[in-house]
């Protein structure tokens, strides 16, 4: 029995309103998302104040960045030289030309994210002897975020209007007894806002006003692969071959599903999971426009109307289930629940997760009045929920100039810089080297264990709890920096702080307990280290006594005696030189004077005590695979200058 005028009418509204709502759901909670780049640490630190004017200006970003577009200013104004990009184009490093004077600098930063959008920021620092109370003030955006949100609105509007007319028109073909009358295609304006909307997101990432921005870098050459599909897309309407515009619009899709949050996470999933995403969605809302355009064309067609209704819901359950899949992966993927109401992105998506339920009101209401039969009380709803799904797409449209929120628990590639001077200290665990150090906010701490082949796979644990000078304990939490290596953000007081650390490193190596001390401010003393040098060279004869152990819980090793000459000590130490990459003056003991000396690079820290001459009287070594403890005794020296 063919249904009757109202009951067909009835049934378009009950399929616009579900699949309104629908739509709503899953552009408010997955819709795709720029893969913008989030400024990680900064040296000098940020709100951090440095006893010396710095030699450069480093900012770690949590992805690639390009120099294309990147500027760094320092107010007020200093000279810098040219910036350059290291730890896999994570990290912009900038020299500092001149001498900063005493006082509070700003620097404000732009970079190109690996999605092509410009990122800007600022935050400060302090350069001087005193303590300078600064207010947390680092900012990182989106450059030009008003005008890009409205450009990808409507780039993504072009997709959807498009590739549902195409397969609007698929269906519609397939409806027996199908109308002459066809609704008038809107592929035309559609391609040409798509191309202008691209053209001018194109126009954006030319930070420096040179075509190698967007020839010579990723982010580039997706926005002419985004124009070029779009411009394509127009020729093939204009010469009436509108099937062939799916090709390049396929393009436009692979484009953004690389430029996207997701492939951040997952470097193959997470394009293929946007692309899936993408089209499902463009292809839900444009097919649906169309259909609804369809329907308003064949007024008074019972038949057909009722055959292409069906064959649009069963093309729309499998566009449901691809849309729900892979929105609700992408989003686990991306935004932690905590997150949703402490920062923007997730503050965000709770707005448009209100607009969803406004849109649920709005079908309910719709479907109380599919019973009347008047027409004006049908469309009312229907254009509610239009408006509602513009303001959704409104929101949709905002996240993708906004940083999806960062873990705070998720391991970093490398370490962080580290600010001036340098407290360093080492120990042992059981078979694990533990090397630490100390800088303005932030403590950095390296496992090793014995290399025996694959080390870069060894798996490491460490749990740190800190007592700073008054005896206020803590527990730290650590963030991995690498193989062994592990971060924490740490306010030093002055004084004497102690941290008790509890290593581990698998099932194949012993680990265990430790304590270190760190004492605070740093002390640089180069001078005594030369002191120290120039003392042991003259030293004609001493007796050295050492226990060497590669194993703590075995205890310090066997006593060795060696006897040797000044010089000839020097020469298989690595301080021999009079100098170290990190030299840090420790708090007299017991009247002697101490240093502490650190090679990062291999992983070594020495602990040295020096009489009133600069001789050594005792040194601690700790390397990656042993801790070396020696005890230095002289020869006692009558008035004359001989030896007893």
């Amino acid at each position: 029995m063919t249904p009757s005028v109202p009951t067909v009418r009835c049934s378009v509204v009950a399929v616009g309103s579900l699949v309104s709502l629908v739509l709503a759901l899953l552009l408010g909670t997955a819709a795709p998302a720029s893969a913008h780049a989030t400024l990680l640490f900064t040296s000098p630190a940020a709100d951090a104040t440095v006893a010396d004017s710095p030699k450069s200006l480093v900012l770690v970003f949590d992805q690639p960045v390009s120099l294309s577009g990147t500027s760094v200013r320092v107010v007020p104004s200093v000279r810098l030289g040219t910036a350059t990009l290291s730890q896999g184009n994570q990290a912009v490093t900038v020299p500092v030309r001149s001498t900063l004077a005493e006082g509070v600098r700003t620097i404000n930063w732009q970079v190109t994210a690996r999605d092509g959008d410009v990122m800007t920021g600022s935050y400060r620092f302090a350069v001087g002897p005193r303590t300078i109370a600064l207010a947390s003030g680092q900012t990182t955006a989106a450059k030009d975020a008003t005008p890009t949100t409205i450009l990808r609105w409507l780039l993504f509007a072009a997709l959807a209007v498009m590739l549902g007319e195409a397969a609007g028109r698929r269906l519609t073909a397939r409806v027996p007894d199908t109308p002459t009358r066809r609704p008038r295609s809107w592929a035309l304006p559609a391609s040409l806002i798509g191309t202008a909307a691209a053209l001018v997101l194109a126009a954006l990432q030319l930070g420096d006003g040179s075509l190698s921005s967007l020839t010579g870098t990723r982010p580039g050459v997706l926005s002419l692969v985004e124009v070029a599909g779009f411009a394509l897309a127009t020729v093939a309407v204009l010469v009436r071959r509108r099937t062939w515009a799916v090709v390049p619009l396929t393009a436009v899709l692979v484009a953004e599903a690389l430029r996207a949050h997701p492939q951040a996470e997952q470097a193959i999933a997470g394009p293929l999971l946007t692309f899936v995403h993408l089209t499902a969605a463009a292809l839900w809302a444009g097919t649906l426009l169309h259909v609804l355009h369809t329907l308003a064309a064949w007024r008074g067609e019972r038949s057909p109307v009722r055959a292409l209704l069906l064959s649009y819901a069963r093309l729309a359950a499998w566009l449901f289930a691809a849309v729900v899949i892979t929105g609700l992966v992408s989003a686990l993927l991306l935004v932690p629940l905590g997150d949703l109401a402490t920062t923007t992105y997730g503050q965000v998506l709770l707005v448009k997760i209100a607009l969803v339920a406004v849109v649920g009101g709005l079908a309910l209401a719709a479907r109380r009045r599919l019973r009347r039969t008047d027409r004006p009380s049908l469309q009312r709803p229907a254009r509610a929920e239009t408006g509602v799904l513009a303001l959704v797409l409104a929101f949709s449209a905002t996240l993708t100039v906004l940083s999806v929120p960062a873990d705070a628990n998720r391991s970093l590639p490398f370490a962080p810089p580290l600010d001036g001077p340098v407290v360093p200290a080492g120990t042992r665990a059981g078979e694990i080297g533990i090397s630490a150090r100390a800088a303005t906010g932030r403590l950095v701490i390296d496992l090793t264990a014995p290399q025996i082949g694959g080390s870069e796979k060894q798996s490491y644990g460490l749990k740190a709890t800190l007592a700073d000078p008054r005896g206020t304990r803590r527990a730290l939490k650590l963030r991995g920096c690498g193989t062994g290596c592990f971060y924490t953000p740490v306010t030093w007081r002055k004084g004497t702080s102690r941290l008790t650390l509890t290593a581990s490193a698998g099932e194949e190596w012993a680990g265990g307990r430790a304590g270190l001390a760190v004492t605070w401010p740093p002390r640089p003393d180069t001078a005594l280290l030369r002191e120290t040098v120039a003392a042991m060279q003259k030293t004609p004869r001493f007796t050295l006594h050492e226990l060497v152990t590669s194993n703590t819980a075995s205890g310090l090793g066997d006593l060795k005696q060696l006897p040797l000459a000044g010089k000839e000590f020097l020469a298989s130490e690595p301080y021999g030189s009079g100098t170290a990459p990190v030299i840090t003056r420790l708090p007299d003991e017991n009247s002697h004077r101490r240093l502490a000396l650190a090679y990062p690079a291999e992983h070594t820290q020495l602990d040295l005590t020096l009489d009133e001459t600069g001789r050594i009287l005792h040194e601690t070594l700790t390397a990656p695979n042993h801790l070396v403890t020696r005890t230095f005794v002289y020869p006692e020296t009558d008035k004359a200058g001989h030896d007893h």
